[in-house]
């Protein structure tokens, strides 16, 4: 079992400029090949630094190849609908191939805010239609290095792609965020193993992934299953009650920024097409209150002593099986001295255990 981090760039630093909060997190990343982390993913958001900003996860996960030695690096994701060309993604994802080899790990998503999809210019009614486009496009570009496509949103002649991709995959891994039941089924049509944020009671994510594999193994039989990729908003100490209050502390304020950032309060779900699943979750939190809500936000998470990670995790592992644990250690504003305390504990006593316990699974 693979363990690593998930990126989320939220600057809620008191006095911290955005260029300096970009070179602390780069000091994680760094940190992370330090303590033992096995890879990294690395968001995609933009024009709300008090939510998420990572312009090009591209960009910075090429600067980190070159900081880096063993660490395998990831696009958790690249926004396809955001991007106007599929084949300059294509592009970008051809040389980063070359650059890490089995270091890359590719990963796609669809985007849900709002306010990024009106800055861009996107009709977020159309997301769907333009992520399956660009994804089955992008693929295809991979497998022969050549990109030639006419689609209702994209098109392109006939070109080679240099340099030529190193492998495609159509017969290999990749990612793609799964949020929602139909995030989840496109992520199976593709072939790609289901990305994703704790954010309810385990036993609806293990429904989640037992229905991307039985329609995973429908349509790609003769394809392995990834361990799909589970991300949870973490935090590590030995003394329990520290970490309990420094968790509820800043999960809190994490929460705080999910309801502002994607209008989680407002109605537009219901109305905007390819996103309805989001109206049932915005209802439920509207019905609850916001208190009861974060507060199950909370109590989902994967935060406390290393046992008690540990023990979270191997609860999840022992109903549905072999999991990617992808730890947010770094969000709403935590100081960076306790961010790095937190992984360096992560590093000697959670991954380890977690490891065996993958090799025990496996062994089983």
């Amino acid at each position: 079992m693979e363990i690593g981090l998930q990126f989320i760039f939220q600057n809620t630093h008191q006095g911290l400029s955005d260029a300096e909060m970009m070179r602390r997190e780069t000091e994680v990343a760094l940190l992370a090949e330090e303590v033992g982390m096995d890879f990294l993913l690395l968001p995609e958001h933009h024009f709300d630094p008090a939510y998420s900003m990572m312009p090009d996860n591209m960009q910075w996960l090429a600067y980190l190849a070159g900081r880096t030695s063993r660490i395998k690096l990831g696009t958790g994701a690249i926004i396809l609908p955001w991007h106007e060309n599929p084949t300059r993604v294509a592009e970008k994802i051809a040389l980063l191939q070359t650059l890490l080899g089995e270091r890359f790990i590719l990963g796609f998503g669809r985007g849900l805010a709002r306010e990024e999809y009106r800055a861009f210019g996107v009709d977020m009614g159309t997301s769907r239609e333009r992520f399956d486009q660009a994804a089955e496009i992008i693929l295809d570009i991979l497998d022969t290095g050549i990109a030639e496509y006419d689609t209702p949103y994209f098109k392109q002649s006939r070109t080679h792609v240099t340099p030529k991709p190193e492998h495609g995959y159509r017969d290999r891994e990749f990612l793609s965020v799964a949020m929602t039941p139909d995030s989840a089924m496109a992520a199976a049509q593709l072939g790609a193993t289901m990305m994703s944020f704790v954010q309810l009671p385990w036993e609806q994510h293990h429904a989640a992934v037992e229905a991307w594999r039985a329609r995973f193994r429908e349509l790609h039989p003769s394809k392995p299953l990834g361990a799909p990729a589970f991300s949870d908003f973490t935090y590590c100490h030995e003394d329990p009650k520290v970490a309990e209050q420094v968790a509820r502390q800043y999960l809190a304020k994490y929460y705080a920024s999910v309801i502002r950032h994607y209008d989680f309060d407002g109605t537009h779900w219901g109305e905007t097409k390819g996103y309805g699943a989001y109206q049932a979750g915005a209802s439920m939190i509207k019905e609850m209150g916001m208190d009861a809500a974060c507060e199950a936000f909370v109590q989902n998470q994967a935060w406390g002593t290393p046992d008690q990670i540990v023990e979270k995790w191997t609860r999840r592992v022992e109903m549905t099986g072999e999991l990617r644990p992808a730890m947010a250690v770094s969000y709403a504003g935590m100081p960076f001295d306790l961010v790095k305390a937190s992984l360096r504990l992560i590093g000697e006593k959670v991954a380890p255990r977690l490891r065996k316990l993958g090799a025990a699974r496996k062994a089983a």
